[in-house]
């Protein structure tokens, strides 16, 4: 059993269940291929009319023309995340575009978020059932692409064969309800955070893709035609679905993955219990790709451009010894694959940290991740990122990765927004890109 001197640092608030963990409930294939009036929905779901021409919606290319956000229900004396919502609206460009689904007990917190940010004549709500339990993370449980064949385009929420989070499954059929938007369901698995569009490739987790193969085998709701080859089949079947003029390319190792534990420790000699590996993959060190990789452009020399996450590099910056289960060898791994993939790979500190539960006698270790950023790339309206920040309050030792991190992008020709505290989303293997999607970019 460790014993640890490091200091305790605590949220000053609870956290609400609309910011529960983000990769939870993991997929159950068996349950799922099992299910007859599950799989009898899907199929029938599948069976809608889809886009004759898909084009996705790229992750930072083009100006951020229309954004949907969710802004489920808090308690009183929870923590709220209204300061949060409202300093990201104001920072976000003037000319961006809002549809947010919310529950009736907090629209007029959010409609208060609104008129703070000068955006309620640009804004729509979507009111959701107040029983509907949805969460914060707006950008997983669909892609959008947009139906090119037709003027102008029709925009798509394209669901996942399945996706068990909380009632996040229902969202798309709520906003597909209220707005001209439409949604479609897909034989294949994907979740949003694990898929990151550029110009003209779209990057994959490696992992979705293995469930889709396992999804095949166990539910038999994809036919492959014989004598071709199913990874072949499953990634022109992604191609299909997404955008047939993006490469798809999958990220992950051949590593093995630390899967989530829980050890004793003990913090100033009493026995606690301390999480680590929270959020690992199979083949990712994080279950989302979105929480490692940024993407940045092309340079100069038209190399595309990607800021993969270090923990290593966040140590050094630190001033302190390699956190082991950081795995930072992990994240090393994907830089390298990326690299002889052909990009220019930019490492940037990526920290450890961890939160206490002092009444529970509970340490969860986790990344502050600024890679899960919202980027802007646009000849017209220049290149811009908005950056989460997490020096703040018992972690203001973070400060100096904000700082350098915000230098890495400025040097890469980015105006840079920094935004407030996502501490109690990082808490829960996410943030600011993960409580958005874009619906439209210019």
């Amino acid at each position: 059993m460790a014993t640890t001197n490091n200091q305790i640092r605590k949220n000053p608030l609870p956290l609400p269940a609309s910011l529960a963990r983000r990769n939870k409930p993991e997929l159950n294939f068996v349950k799922l291929a099992a299910s007859q009036t599950a799989t009898r929905e899907l199929q029938a779901r599948i069976l809608k009319p889809g886009p004759r021409e898909p084009r996705i919606v790229s992750s930072a290319h083009g100006q951020m023309k229309h954004i949907l956000l969710t802004y489920p229900a808090y308690a009183n004396g929870e923590y709220s995340y209204k300061q949060v919502y409202e300093d990201l609206i104001r920072q976000l460009p003037a000319t961006t575009q809002f549809t947010i689904l919310s529950h009736p007990s907090v629209i007029g917190d959010l409609q208060a978020v609104l008129d703070l940010a000068n955006a309620c004549d640009r804004s729509t709500i979507v009111e959701a059932p107040e029983h509907l339990n949805f969460l914060v993370w707006a950008e997983d449980p669909y892609i959008v692409v947009q139906d090119v064949s037709i003027k102008p385009a029709t925009v798509f929420l394209v669901e996942p064969y399945s996706f068990r989070r909380a009632s996040d499954a229902a969202i798309a059929e709520l906003v597909a309800e209220a707005t001209h938007i439409q949604s479609i369901q897909s034989p294949l698995y994907f979740q949003g955070g694990n898929v990151l569009i550029g110009d003209d490739f779209v990057l994959i987790g490696a992992d979705y893709p293995e469930n889709t193969k396992n999804l095949i085998q166990q539910s038999g709701n994809i036919i492959v035609p014989e004598d071709t080859d199913t990874d072949t089949f499953v990634k022109h079947l992604y191609e299909k679905t997404f955008d047939s003029n993006r490469q798809i390319l999958y990220v992950g190792t051949e590593l093995p993955v630390p899967q989530e534990t829980q050890r004793q420790i003990s913090v100033d000699t009493e026995i606690w219990t301390e999480v680590i590996y929270a959020g690992t993959g199979t083949k990712q060190p994080i279950f989302h790709i979105d929480m490692l990789i940024s993407l940045a452009g092309r340079d100069v020399n038209g190399k595309y451009r990607l800021l993969v996450g270090s923990p290593a590099y966040a140590d050094q910056i630190l001033g302190r010894p390699p956190v082991e289960h950081a795995i930072a060898e992990i994240f090393d791994d994907i830089a390298n694959n990326l690299q002889n993939a052909g990009f220019d790979v930019i490492r940037n500190p990526l920290p450890i940290t961890y939160v206490d539960y002092p009444e529970d006698k509970l340490r969860l270790w986790y990344f502050a991740t600024a890679n899960n950023s919202l980027v802007q790339i646009d000849e017209n309206h220049g290149n811009h990122v908005w950056l989460p920040t997490y020096g703040h309050g018992d972690w203001a030792d973070l400060a100096s990765i904000d700082a350098e991190n915000k230098r890495i992008w400025e040097e890469l020709g980015f105006v840079v927004h920094q935004l407030t505290d996502f501490h109690p989303f990082a808490q829960n293997l996410g943030s600011v890109h993960c409580i958005k999607k874009y619906l439209e970019r210019g």
